[in-house]
């Protein structure tokens, strides 16, 4: 043993628990999260994996995540986690790519990179409904 670390990632073993939630859930859409390289495992590989296992959906949180699982040839559906900047909207969404948005005013931006890509932009709706201790409200 040299001292380095390593982890082996069973790939079989990610596509088998995709199964055994997508029987325990059944048949409600599961999203597989690979973002940061697959927590360090690989993205890609872990991504095939899951979607072989039957995830509808992936997570990342950068659309450069998304956008490389584009271009791993993986067609199901990815959600960008974190709002991509303005400039990199319109190749998250000509991607095919699912926007997470916390504010409406990003959805004037996100209808013109719609509109430049031809095709409509999907946008998940994050709602913060917590006004609980914490949130600068006054008792």
């Amino acid at each position: 043993m040299d001292g380095h670390a390593e982890a082996l990632i069973d790939l079989d073993a990610v596509a088998r628990n995709i199964e055994a939630m997508h029987q325990h859930v059944g048949g409600v859409p599961l999203m597989a999260v690979v973002k940061a390289d697959g927590y360090g495992h690989g993205m890609i590989p872990t991504a095939h994996a899951a979607v072989a296992g039957g995830a509808q959906w992936l997570g990342v949180v950068h659309e450069h995540e998304a956008l490389a699982l584009r271009r791993a040839g993986l067609t199901t559906r990815v959600l960008c986690c974190s709002a991509p900047p303005a400039r990199r909207t319109n190749s998250a969404i000509r991607d095919d790519v699912d926007l997470n948005r916390g504010r409406g005013a990003a959805a004037a931006g996100d209808r013109a990179a719609a509109t430049r890509a031809g095709r409509p932009a999907r946008v998940q709706l994050k709602i913060d409904t917590w006004d609980g201790p914490g949130r600068g409200h006054a008792g």
